[in-house]
Protein backbone atom coordinates (compact mmCIF):
# COMPACT_ATOMS: atom_id res chain seq x y z
CA UNK A 1 0.00 0.00 0.00
CA UNK A 2 1.60 3.53 -0.81
CA UNK A 3 0.23 7.10 0.69
CA UNK A 4 -2.77 8.64 -1.56
CA UNK A 5 -2.81 11.97 -2.47
CA UNK A 6 -5.80 11.99 0.16
CA UNK A 7 -2.85 11.26 2.89
CA UNK A 8 -1.55 15.13 2.79
CA UNK A 9 -5.13 17.32 3.26
CA UNK A 10 -5.94 14.50 5.79
CA UNK A 11 -3.01 14.60 7.35
CA UNK A 12 -2.72 18.56 7.56
CA UNK A 13 -6.31 19.07 8.70
CA UNK A 14 -5.93 16.90 11.13
CA UNK A 15 -2.68 18.40 12.70
CA UNK A 16 -4.02 21.89 11.90
CA UNK A 17 -7.71 20.97 13.75
CA UNK A 18 -6.53 19.59 16.73
CA UNK A 19 -3.79 22.34 17.47
CA UNK A 20 -6.73 24.73 17.56
CA UNK A 21 -8.41 22.54 19.80
CA UNK A 22 -5.79 22.23 22.15
CA UNK A 23 -5.44 26.22 21.97
CA UNK A 24 -8.87 26.07 23.19
CA UNK A 25 -8.38 24.06 26.32
CA UNK A 26 -10.10 20.52 24.07
CA UNK A 27 -7.98 17.32 24.11
CA UNK A 28 -8.40 17.88 19.99
CA UNK A 29 -8.26 14.13 19.29
CA UNK A 30 -11.74 12.63 18.27
CA UNK A 31 -12.94 15.82 15.93
CA UNK A 32 -9.32 15.53 14.34
CA UNK A 33 -9.78 11.98 13.75
CA UNK A 34 -13.36 12.41 12.41
CA UNK A 35 -12.39 14.47 9.73
CA UNK A 36 -9.10 13.05 8.90
CA UNK A 37 -11.12 9.58 8.12
CA UNK A 38 -13.59 11.07 5.83
CA UNK A 39 -10.69 12.77 3.97
CA UNK A 40 -8.40 9.75 3.97
CA UNK A 41 -10.38 6.61 5.26
CA UNK A 42 -6.94 4.33 5.12
CA UNK A 43 -5.22 7.14 7.02
CA UNK A 44 -4.40 5.27 9.94
CA UNK A 45 -2.46 2.62 7.74
CA UNK A 46 -0.65 5.45 6.01
CA UNK A 47 -0.15 7.17 9.51
CA UNK A 48 1.88 3.75 9.73
CA UNK A 49 3.24 3.20 7.29
CA UNK A 50 7.25 3.33 7.92
CA UNK A 51 6.30 4.37 11.46
CA UNK A 52 6.85 2.76 14.83
CA UNK A 53 10.07 0.95 14.58
CA UNK A 54 9.53 -0.74 17.71
CA UNK A 55 5.90 -2.05 16.95
CA UNK A 56 2.31 -1.47 17.35
CA UNK A 57 0.38 -2.27 21.05
CA UNK A 58 -3.36 -2.54 21.85
CA UNK A 59 -5.15 -3.04 25.02
CA UNK A 60 -9.04 -3.93 24.44
CA UNK A 61 -11.18 -5.72 26.77
CA UNK A 62 -14.60 -5.06 28.88
CA UNK A 63 -13.59 -3.13 31.70
CA UNK A 64 -9.98 -2.06 32.56
CA UNK A 65 -8.70 -0.74 29.21
CA UNK A 66 -8.34 3.08 29.73
CA UNK A 67 -6.31 2.30 33.38
CA UNK A 68 -4.40 -0.56 32.19
CA UNK A 69 -3.05 1.91 28.89
CA UNK A 70 -2.40 5.08 31.12
CA UNK A 71 -0.54 2.21 33.87
CA UNK A 72 1.82 1.22 30.79
CA UNK A 73 2.26 4.69 28.95
CA UNK A 74 3.53 5.99 32.91
CA UNK A 75 5.90 2.90 32.89
CA UNK A 76 7.11 3.85 29.30
CA UNK A 77 7.94 7.22 30.10
CA UNK A 78 9.68 6.26 33.00
CA UNK A 79 12.19 4.13 30.89
CA UNK A 80 12.68 6.78 28.08
CA UNK A 81 10.15 5.93 25.45
CA UNK A 82 8.91 8.08 22.76
CA UNK A 83 5.29 6.42 21.84
CA UNK A 84 1.81 7.61 20.50
CA UNK A 85 -0.85 6.61 22.85
CA UNK A 86 -4.91 8.14 23.00
CA UNK A 87 -4.08 8.73 26.68
CA UNK A 88 -7.48 11.12 26.67
CA UNK A 89 -9.80 7.49 26.30
CA UNK A 90 -10.63 7.67 22.93
CA UNK A 91 -10.83 4.77 21.72
CA UNK A 92 -12.61 4.47 18.31
CA UNK A 93 -10.49 4.66 14.80
CA UNK A 94 -11.23 8.69 14.94
CA UNK A 95 -9.52 8.76 18.22
CA UNK A 96 -7.08 6.90 16.91
CA UNK A 97 -6.31 8.49 14.46
CA UNK A 98 -6.49 12.04 16.49
CA UNK A 99 -3.67 10.59 19.10
CA UNK A 100 -1.48 9.53 16.34
CA UNK A 101 -1.81 13.00 14.25
CA UNK A 102 -0.87 14.34 17.18
CA UNK A 103 2.60 12.64 17.32
CA UNK A 104 3.11 12.87 13.70
CA UNK A 105 5.42 15.83 11.97
CA UNK A 106 3.78 17.58 9.08
CA UNK A 107 6.22 15.71 6.46
CA UNK A 108 4.02 12.25 8.03
CA UNK A 109 7.03 11.00 9.80
CA UNK A 110 6.05 10.11 13.32
CA UNK A 111 8.12 11.31 16.67
CA UNK A 112 7.70 7.47 18.19
CA UNK A 113 9.10 4.83 18.67
CA UNK A 114 6.44 2.86 19.02
CA UNK A 115 2.02 2.99 19.52
CA UNK A 116 -0.21 2.49 22.40
CA UNK A 117 -3.52 2.36 22.00
CA UNK A 118 -6.42 1.36 24.34
CA UNK A 119 -8.93 0.47 21.43
CA UNK A 120 -13.02 -0.25 22.23
CA UNK A 121 -13.79 -4.07 21.26
CA UNK A 122 -15.91 -3.66 18.40
CA UNK A 123 -13.34 -1.65 17.04
CA UNK A 124 -10.60 -3.96 17.10
CA UNK A 125 -11.54 -5.89 13.35
CA UNK A 126 -11.44 -2.96 11.68
CA UNK A 127 -8.58 -1.65 13.31
CA UNK A 128 -6.28 -4.91 12.38
CA UNK A 129 -7.60 -4.08 8.84
CA UNK A 130 -5.50 -1.24 8.98
CA UNK A 131 -2.41 -2.07 11.37
CA UNK A 132 -0.71 -5.12 12.21
CA UNK A 133 -0.47 -5.07 15.89
CA UNK A 134 2.60 -6.92 17.68
CA UNK A 135 1.32 -6.87 20.85
CA UNK A 136 -2.10 -7.14 22.27
CA UNK A 137 -3.51 -6.79 25.63
CA UNK A 138 -6.89 -7.88 26.80
CA UNK A 139 -8.18 -7.48 30.01
CA UNK A 140 -11.57 -9.58 30.42
CA UNK A 141 -15.15 -9.41 28.62
CA UNK A 142 -18.04 -8.48 30.61
CA UNK A 143 -21.31 -7.84 29.10
CA UNK A 144 -21.52 -4.16 28.29
CA UNK A 145 -24.04 -2.16 26.15
CA UNK A 146 -26.00 -4.78 24.67
CA UNK A 147 -28.08 -2.46 22.75
CA UNK A 148 -24.59 -1.37 21.20
CA UNK A 149 -22.41 -4.28 20.94
CA UNK A 150 -25.84 -7.81 20.67
CA UNK A 151 -24.48 -10.88 22.63
CA UNK A 152 -20.96 -10.97 24.49
CA UNK A 153 -20.41 -13.86 22.78
CA UNK A 154 -20.64 -12.11 19.57
CA UNK A 155 -17.56 -9.30 20.85
CA UNK A 156 -15.46 -12.14 22.10
CA UNK A 157 -15.47 -13.92 18.35
CA UNK A 158 -15.24 -10.84 16.54
CA UNK A 159 -12.00 -9.88 18.79
CA UNK A 160 -10.69 -13.14 18.72
CA UNK A 161 -10.99 -13.84 14.75
CA UNK A 162 -9.49 -10.26 14.26
CA UNK A 163 -6.18 -10.19 16.02
CA UNK A 164 -3.52 -11.62 13.50
CA UNK A 165 -1.84 -15.12 14.18
CA UNK A 166 1.58 -13.60 14.57
CA UNK A 167 0.27 -11.29 17.27
CA UNK A 168 1.67 -11.63 20.64
CA UNK A 169 -1.12 -12.08 23.38
CA UNK A 170 -0.72 -10.58 26.54
CA UNK A 171 -3.94 -12.51 28.31
CA UNK A 172 -5.90 -12.66 31.80
CA UNK A 173 -5.51 -16.54 32.68
CA UNK A 174 -8.12 -16.00 35.24
CA UNK A 175 -11.12 -14.95 32.94
CA UNK A 176 -11.98 -18.40 30.42
CA UNK A 177 -13.26 -15.88 27.98
CA UNK A 178 -10.14 -14.50 27.14
CA UNK A 179 -7.40 -17.18 28.09
CA UNK A 180 -9.25 -19.30 25.30
CA UNK A 181 -7.39 -16.62 23.09
CA UNK A 182 -4.68 -18.76 23.56
CA UNK A 183 -4.98 -21.67 23.62
CA UNK A 184 -3.70 -22.90 20.43
CA UNK A 185 -2.07 -19.47 19.36
CA UNK A 186 2.11 -19.65 19.54
CA UNK A 187 4.02 -17.06 21.82
CA UNK A 188 1.19 -16.16 24.33
CA UNK A 189 1.93 -14.40 27.46
CA UNK A 190 -0.89 -15.01 30.81
CA UNK A 191 -1.02 -12.65 33.60
CA UNK A 192 -3.10 -13.62 37.13
CA UNK A 193 -3.69 -13.33 40.67
CA UNK A 194 -3.12 -15.98 43.31
CA UNK A 195 -5.64 -16.51 45.65
CA UNK A 196 -7.01 -14.27 47.88
CA UNK A 197 -8.14 -14.18 51.34
CA UNK A 198 -11.81 -12.74 49.69
CA UNK A 199 -11.97 -15.27 47.05
CA UNK A 200 -14.76 -18.07 47.52
CA UNK A 201 -15.36 -21.12 46.62
CA UNK A 202 -19.15 -20.41 45.32
CA UNK A 203 -20.20 -16.96 43.52
CA UNK A 204 -23.45 -15.59 43.29
CA UNK A 205 -22.33 -12.59 41.34
CA UNK A 206 -23.31 -12.37 37.43
CA UNK A 207 -20.85 -14.12 35.75
CA UNK A 208 -21.08 -13.86 31.45
CA UNK A 209 -18.63 -17.85 31.36
CA UNK A 210 -20.36 -20.85 33.22
CA UNK A 211 -19.72 -22.98 30.50
CA UNK A 212 -16.66 -23.75 27.82
CA UNK A 213 -16.22 -21.44 25.32
CA UNK A 214 -14.16 -24.50 23.45
CA UNK A 215 -16.37 -27.59 24.17
CA UNK A 216 -19.50 -26.18 25.86
CA UNK A 217 -19.50 -28.47 29.25
CA UNK A 218 -19.84 -26.38 32.78
CA UNK A 219 -16.91 -24.90 33.97
CA UNK A 220 -15.83 -26.18 37.68
CA UNK A 221 -14.02 -23.38 39.95
CA UNK A 222 -11.76 -24.45 42.67
CA UNK A 223 -12.72 -20.66 43.66
CA UNK A 224 -13.75 -17.19 42.40
CA UNK A 225 -12.19 -13.99 42.58
CA UNK A 226 -15.46 -11.79 40.68
CA UNK A 227 -17.73 -12.23 38.25
CA UNK A 228 -16.33 -15.53 36.23
CA UNK A 229 -12.60 -14.54 37.15
CA UNK A 230 -10.96 -17.30 38.68
CA UNK A 231 -9.40 -20.89 38.67
CA UNK A 232 -11.64 -22.85 36.26
CA UNK A 233 -11.22 -26.49 34.95
CA UNK A 234 -13.50 -28.04 32.15
CA UNK A 235 -14.13 -31.79 32.43
CA UNK A 236 -15.15 -31.98 28.93
CA UNK A 237 -12.66 -30.90 26.89
CA UNK A 238 -9.48 -30.19 29.52
CA UNK A 239 -9.77 -26.46 29.14
CA UNK A 240 -8.18 -24.91 32.54
CA UNK A 241 -6.54 -22.00 33.77
CA UNK A 242 -3.22 -21.31 32.16
CA UNK A 243 -0.78 -21.48 34.22
CA UNK A 244 0.28 -17.25 34.77
CA UNK A 245 3.51 -16.23 33.15
CA UNK A 246 3.65 -13.40 35.59
CA UNK A 247 0.96 -13.34 39.10
CA UNK A 248 0.68 -11.08 41.51
CA UNK A 249 1.26 -12.55 45.06
CA UNK A 250 1.35 -11.31 48.79
CA UNK A 251 -1.49 -8.72 47.82
CA UNK A 252 -1.85 -6.25 50.41
CA UNK A 253 -3.97 -2.77 51.29
CA UNK A 254 -2.17 -0.08 52.80
CA UNK A 255 -3.64 3.07 53.59
CA UNK A 256 -5.28 4.04 50.47
CA UNK A 257 -2.45 1.78 48.27
CA UNK A 258 -2.56 -1.56 46.86
CA UNK A 259 0.87 -3.73 47.63
CA UNK A 260 2.02 -6.95 46.05
CA UNK A 261 4.71 -8.98 44.57
CA UNK A 262 5.32 -10.33 41.12
CA UNK A 263 8.49 -12.97 40.93
CA UNK A 264 10.16 -11.32 44.14
CA UNK A 265 9.52 -7.42 43.15
CA UNK A 266 7.48 -6.13 45.52
CA UNK A 267 4.81 -2.80 43.60
CA UNK A 268 2.74 -0.77 44.92
CA UNK A 269 -0.42 1.02 43.25
CA UNK A 270 -2.28 4.32 44.18
CA UNK A 271 -5.58 2.70 43.43
CA UNK A 272 -8.18 0.43 45.19
CA UNK A 273 -9.85 -2.98 44.37
CA UNK A 274 -9.32 -6.33 43.21
CA UNK A 275 -10.26 -5.26 39.32
CA UNK A 276 -7.23 -2.62 39.27
CA UNK A 277 -4.66 -5.11 40.98
CA UNK A 278 -5.48 -7.31 37.99
CA UNK A 279 -5.44 -3.73 35.70
CA UNK A 280 -1.68 -2.98 37.47
CA UNK A 281 -0.90 -7.11 36.53
CA UNK A 282 -1.56 -6.34 33.22
CA UNK A 283 0.56 -3.48 32.67
CA UNK A 284 3.57 -5.00 34.49
CA UNK A 285 3.28 -7.51 32.06
CA UNK A 286 3.10 -5.85 28.90
CA UNK A 287 6.07 -3.86 30.12
CA UNK A 288 8.04 -6.82 30.80
CA UNK A 289 7.27 -8.44 27.77
CA UNK A 290 8.62 -5.30 26.02
CA UNK A 291 12.25 -6.22 28.36
CA UNK A 292 11.03 -2.56 30.35
CA UNK A 293 13.56 -2.48 33.19
CA UNK A 294 12.26 -3.26 36.70
CA UNK A 295 12.52 0.19 37.94
CA UNK A 296 10.95 1.67 35.61
CA UNK A 297 8.04 -0.34 36.24
CA UNK A 298 7.75 -0.15 39.83
CA UNK A 299 8.50 3.27 39.50
CA UNK A 300 5.74 4.06 36.75
CA UNK A 301 3.10 1.78 39.09
CA UNK A 302 4.13 3.33 42.09
CA UNK A 303 3.97 7.05 40.98
CA UNK A 304 0.72 6.59 38.85
CA UNK A 305 -1.95 8.91 39.73
CA UNK A 306 -5.62 8.03 38.72
CA UNK A 307 -7.15 10.35 36.26
CA UNK A 308 -10.40 10.59 34.05
CA UNK A 309 -12.59 9.22 36.82
CA UNK A 310 -10.91 5.87 37.22
CA UNK A 311 -11.08 5.90 41.00
CA UNK A 312 -9.52 9.76 40.97
CA UNK A 313 -9.33 11.72 43.91
CA UNK A 314 -10.11 14.90 45.03
CA UNK A 315 -9.67 16.46 48.44
CA UNK A 316 -12.34 19.13 49.97
CA UNK A 317 -12.68 20.32 52.97
CA UNK A 318 -14.96 17.95 54.65
CA UNK A 319 -12.59 14.88 53.41
CA UNK A 320 -11.62 13.29 50.17
CA UNK A 321 -13.86 11.98 47.32
CA UNK A 322 -13.31 9.25 44.87
CA UNK A 323 -14.74 9.67 41.75
CA UNK A 324 -15.24 5.83 39.49
CA UNK A 325 -16.98 5.25 36.37
CA UNK A 326 -19.49 2.81 36.16
CA UNK A 327 -21.07 1.15 32.77
CA UNK A 328 -21.62 -2.64 33.26
CA UNK A 329 -22.93 -4.47 36.59
CA UNK A 330 -19.22 -6.42 36.52
CA UNK A 331 -17.59 -3.46 36.84
CA UNK A 332 -19.84 -1.54 39.04
CA UNK A 333 -20.30 -4.85 41.68
CA UNK A 334 -16.16 -4.05 41.78
CA UNK A 335 -16.49 -0.53 42.98
CA UNK A 336 -19.29 -1.51 45.63
CA UNK A 337 -17.32 -3.94 46.50
CA UNK A 338 -14.30 -1.84 47.23
CA UNK A 339 -16.30 0.55 48.39
CA UNK A 340 -17.99 -1.57 51.62
CA UNK A 341 -14.41 -2.63 52.05
CA UNK A 342 -13.75 1.24 52.99
CA UNK A 343 -16.49 1.61 54.91
CA UNK A 344 -15.38 -1.29 57.82
CA UNK A 345 -12.93 1.90 58.71
CA UNK A 346 -14.70 4.99 58.09
CA UNK A 347 -18.24 6.53 57.18
CA UNK A 348 -18.91 7.12 53.73
CA UNK A 349 -21.32 9.39 51.39
CA UNK A 350 -22.23 8.21 48.21
CA UNK A 351 -23.40 10.08 45.22
CA UNK A 352 -24.39 8.30 41.83
CA UNK A 353 -25.34 9.52 38.27
CA UNK A 354 -26.61 7.55 35.92
CA UNK A 355 -28.00 8.60 32.75
CA UNK A 356 -29.22 6.79 29.39
CA UNK A 357 -27.45 8.85 26.53
CA UNK A 358 -26.43 7.04 23.52
CA UNK A 359 -22.49 6.59 24.99
CA UNK A 360 -24.28 4.74 28.49
CA UNK A 361 -26.37 2.44 26.47
CA UNK A 362 -30.28 3.38 26.54
CA UNK A 363 -31.44 0.25 28.51
CA UNK A 364 -30.37 0.90 31.80
CA UNK A 365 -31.79 -2.61 33.03
CA UNK A 366 -28.17 -3.58 34.03
CA UNK A 367 -28.71 -1.39 37.17
CA UNK A 368 -31.02 -4.70 38.26
CA UNK A 369 -27.65 -7.09 38.39
CA UNK A 370 -25.70 -4.87 40.10
CA UNK A 371 -25.76 -6.25 43.83
CA UNK A 372 -26.46 -2.98 45.50
CA UNK A 373 -27.76 -5.65 48.01
CA UNK A 374 -24.14 -5.49 49.40
CA UNK A 375 -24.68 -1.66 50.77
CA UNK A 376 -27.04 -3.19 53.47
CA UNK A 377 -23.51 -4.44 55.47
CA UNK A 378 -22.88 -0.99 55.73
CA UNK A 379 -26.30 0.37 56.51
CA UNK A 380 -25.05 2.16 59.38
CA UNK A 381 -21.75 3.98 57.81
CA UNK A 382 -23.66 4.90 55.36
CA UNK A 383 -24.95 8.97 55.55
CA UNK A 384 -26.87 9.43 52.60
CA UNK A 385 -27.03 8.10 49.12
CA UNK A 386 -27.61 11.32 46.38
CA UNK A 387 -29.12 9.59 43.29
CA UNK A 388 -28.77 12.04 40.40
CA UNK A 389 -28.68 12.28 36.23
CA UNK A 390 -31.27 11.76 34.09
CA UNK A 391 -32.55 8.39 35.34
CA UNK A 392 -31.96 9.39 39.36
CA UNK A 393 -35.26 8.44 39.90
CA UNK A 394 -34.70 4.44 38.63
CA UNK A 395 -31.45 4.41 40.68
CA UNK A 396 -33.86 5.66 43.31
CA UNK A 397 -35.62 2.64 43.28
CA UNK A 398 -33.18 0.01 42.57
CA UNK A 399 -31.87 0.98 45.82
CA UNK A 400 -34.93 0.70 47.82
CA UNK A 401 -35.35 -2.74 46.11
CA UNK A 402 -31.96 -3.38 47.72
CA UNK A 403 -33.02 -2.31 51.11
CA UNK A 404 -31.69 0.99 51.28
CA UNK A 405 -34.10 2.99 53.51
CA UNK A 406 -35.48 6.03 52.20
CA UNK A 407 -34.14 8.35 55.04
CA UNK A 408 -30.72 8.15 53.24
CA UNK A 409 -31.99 8.65 49.66
CA UNK A 410 -32.04 11.72 48.11
CA UNK A 411 -33.18 12.45 44.65
CA UNK A 412 -31.38 15.51 42.58
CA UNK A 413 -31.43 15.01 39.16
CA UNK A 414 -29.15 18.17 38.42
CA UNK A 415 -25.18 17.33 39.17
CA UNK A 416 -24.24 20.42 40.61
CA UNK A 417 -27.27 20.52 42.92
CA UNK A 418 -26.45 16.53 43.96
CA UNK A 419 -22.90 17.66 44.75
CA UNK A 420 -24.09 20.07 46.48
CA UNK A 421 -26.38 17.91 48.47
CA UNK A 422 -24.37 15.73 49.12
CA UNK A 423 -21.43 18.16 51.05
CA UNK A 424 -24.27 19.05 53.11
CA UNK A 425 -24.42 15.62 54.48
CA UNK A 426 -21.46 14.52 54.47
CA UNK A 427 -19.65 16.14 57.82
CA UNK A 428 -15.80 15.88 58.83
CA UNK A 429 -14.50 11.58 58.88
CA UNK A 430 -16.37 10.31 55.97
CA UNK A 431 -15.08 9.56 52.41
CA UNK A 432 -17.27 10.24 49.91
CA UNK A 433 -17.79 8.33 46.45
CA UNK A 434 -19.23 9.82 43.21
CA UNK A 435 -20.25 6.85 41.07
CA UNK A 436 -21.43 8.44 37.07
CA UNK A 437 -22.24 6.45 33.79
CA UNK A 438 -20.20 7.52 30.68
CA UNK A 439 -22.23 10.86 29.59
CA UNK A 440 -22.51 12.28 33.45
CA UNK A 441 -18.51 11.71 34.28
CA UNK A 442 -16.82 14.63 32.55
CA UNK A 443 -19.98 17.51 33.61
CA UNK A 444 -19.59 15.88 37.36
CA UNK A 445 -15.76 15.70 37.41
CA UNK A 446 -15.60 19.63 35.89
CA UNK A 447 -18.11 20.05 39.27
CA UNK A 448 -16.02 18.59 41.54
CA UNK A 449 -12.72 19.85 40.07
CA UNK A 450 -13.98 23.94 40.38
CA UNK A 451 -15.12 22.80 44.14
CA UNK A 452 -12.47 20.99 45.47
CA UNK A 453 -9.23 22.17 47.01
CA UNK A 454 -6.16 23.25 44.19
CA UNK A 455 -4.22 20.50 43.15
CA UNK A 456 -1.54 21.36 45.15
CA UNK A 457 -3.51 20.54 48.87
CA UNK A 458 -5.55 18.11 47.51
CA UNK A 459 -1.82 16.00 46.81
CA UNK A 460 -1.10 17.45 50.39
CA UNK A 461 -4.14 16.38 51.51
CA UNK A 462 -3.69 12.73 49.98
CA UNK A 463 -0.74 12.65 51.73
CA UNK A 464 -2.02 13.90 55.26
CA UNK A 465 -4.09 10.70 55.75
CA UNK A 466 -3.72 8.44 58.56
CA UNK A 467 -2.00 5.14 57.50
CA UNK A 468 -4.80 2.99 59.01
CA UNK A 469 -4.28 -0.75 59.27
CA UNK A 470 -2.64 -2.80 56.83
CA UNK A 471 -4.92 -5.67 55.86
CA UNK A 472 -4.98 -8.40 53.07
CA UNK A 473 -7.45 -8.31 50.19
Amino acid sequence: MKRTWRFWPALWVCKLTGWVLRKLGKNGTTLPGVIANRIDPQIIAHLAMGNYPDGIMIITGTNGKTTTANLLANILRQAGKRFSCNEAGANLLTGITGAMAQSTRWTGRSAAQMALWEVDEATVPRLCELVKPALAVVTNFFRDQLDRYGELDTTVRLVREALPEDTRCILNADDPLVAQFGWQRAATVYFGVERLPESREISDEVRESRFCPLCGATLDYAWFQYGQLGNFTCAGCGFHRPQPHWQAQEVQRRQERMVFQVNGLELSLALQGTYNLYNGLAAYSAAKTLHIPDEAIRTGLSEFVPRAGRMESFAFPEGLLTLALVKNPAGCNQVIRTIVQAAQRREICLLIAINDQAADGRDISWLWDVDFEWLQEIAGQIRTIVCAGLRAEDMALRLKYAGIGMDKIRIEPALEIAVRTLRQSWGNGAHGYALPTYTALHPLRAILAAQSLSLAKNSAALRAQPAGREENI
